[in-house]
């Protein structure tokens, strides 16, 4: 059984960077496999499959959201149970989302089959871009308990600490996804479809992976059946916690359909061939942020589960300062060599015109993106189900929607655009309210060296 006592141990610094670069790795890597789709797919099914791709991203963030639902909820509950001591609370987490993932997938995958041309319509699919749409979308539908699964139970991993084995499941699911897409879309000739089935088969890869690494006895829980007979109180603290991330990837999926819509309203099927290249890159620089995030979990949930608070406050403190680095760089590098960037997925003149004014304005408010993506994690990891469900909800919901009705009727297709940086800078306002409001509190909870800006010793 693999020991979790050095997340309460070891110096704050050096286990963040422990925990958080092989996230940040894995995650790159999984994040290249939308790259490398948008990169087969551009230059062997054209604008129209790039698009019908982007109709797919609501509901690939949807089913996003039930398995972050289970898994960033029992990961919050694991990391907890462990740091108080308590391992049969934390098997038990892990029984429940087990069950949670295969119900919750089957019924998203049966549903969704059952009425796809109805989906279709609802996510915008219309015109030339729907027979793309739908063939991308009905494969991808296979996959939905097996990416749930997946994505729950590698939460659970990095939740106890072992961010290698978190690391190479991303490793796995994205090298499966790069071997596959080329042979399927060009070898078989299948097309879009290809590219679809190839990623329903990294994600049974990854379930098959994660299963054989919990049945080995070489992780810190016990998968037991009796465990998997969910219990209400423990359904219910993760559903409590699990449900911000919900709602954030669910909102996220309202958006991206409004997106498509609005892009098809004030634009093109060009422009939505553009935004589904954005979202790709933006996606990949997105990785390296929540490699910090998902570092920092486990140790602020171990640390603030045994009342470490000293602890609990510095990994926080480091976690915003190397969120905001990241996505600092991210926002100078695509603001100033858009078209570069855009270049890589199109030879089409006018797509790379159009997705580098895009890719330029959409990124303005980048920069202020790690600071909120912390900010979250942190109600998360203490498992406060109130202010991370606010924080979740408050660029996607309570910002982006009102701004993205009202700006384009001004602005046009360029006010679709701008909707993502102005949302940014609310939402920042927001999480920097509440942030402050907790850093406070660990202050009252630990007077010493955390408050006062002190160095890092050794273990207080």
């Amino acid at each position: 059984m693999r020991d979790t006592g050095f997340l309460g141990r070891e110096p704050i610094g050096r286990l963040l960077l422990k925990l958080s670069l092989p996230a940040m790795v894995g995650m790159l890597v999984q994040a290249s496999y939308n790259i490398v789709d948008a990169f087969f797919i551009g230059r062997g099914v054209g604008s129209m499959g790039l698009a019908g791709t982007a109709v797919a991203f609501p509901f690939q963030f949807f089913v996003m959201g039930i398995a972050t639902l289970g898994g960033v909820g029992a990961a919050s509950l694991v990391s907890r149970s462990l740091g108080a001591g308590d391992i049969e609370q934390a098997d038990r987490a892990l029984g429940t989302l087990v069950t949670m993932a295969l119900a919750t997938g089957l019924a998203t995958a049966v549903l969704g089959r059952a009425y796809l041309p109805g989906l279709l319509a609802l996510l915008g699919a219309r015109g030339e871009i729907y027979p793309y749409a739908e063939a991308y979308l009905g494969v991808i539908l296979f996959g939905a308990p097996f990416q749930v699964l997946g994505a729950g139970l590698n939460n659970v991993v990095r939740a106890e600490g072992n961010a290698r084995i978190a690391m190479l499941t991303m490793v796995i699911s994205a090298l499966a996804n790069v071997v596959l897409d080329p042979l399927f879309i060009f070898g078989f000739g299948w097309g879009i479809a290809g590219a679809a089935w190839a990623t329903v088969l990294a994600q049974v890869m990854v379930v098959v992976w994660l299963g054989a690494y919990h049945i080995s006895g070489y992780s810190a829980l016990k998968l037991k059946a009796g465990h998997m007979l969910p219990r209400a109180g423990i359904l219910g603290r993760i559903v409590a916690v699990g449900a911000s991330e919900f709602a954030r990837l669910s909102a996220t999926s309202v958006t991206a359909a409004l997106v498509v819509h609005s892009l098809s309203r004030f634009g093109s099927p060009m422009a939505v061939a553009a935004y589904g290249v954005v979202h790709r890159v933006l996606s990949l620089v997105f990785m390296p942020i929540m490699g910090v995030s998902q570092g920092l979990q486990p140790i602020l949930g171990y640390n603030y589960g045994a009342g470490a608070w000293g602890r609990a406050h510095r990994a926080i403190r480091l976690s915003v300062a190397a969120a905001t680095a990241i996505s600092g760089s991210a926002f100078l590098v695509l603001l100033l060599f858009p078209g570069l960037v855009f270049g890589i997925f199109t030879t089409d003149p006018a797509l790379r015109v159009l997705g580098s004014r895009a890719l330029r304005l959409m990124t303005l408010g980048f920069a202020l993106i790690g600071f909120q993506v912390i900010g979250s994690t942190i109600f998360q990891a203490m498992g406060k189900a109130v202010p991370a469900f606010i924080l979740s909800m408050s660029r996607q919901v309570l910002m982006f929607l009102p701004i993205l009705l009202l700006l384009p009727r001004f602005l046009g297709l360029d006010g679709v655009w701008l909707s993502f940086p102005v949302a940014d800078a609310l939402a920042f306002l927001v999480t920097f309210l509440f942030f402050n409001r907790q850093m406070r509190e660990l202050c009252r909870l630990e007077t010493g060296p955390a408050c006062e800006g002190e160095p890092e010793g050794e273990n207080p």
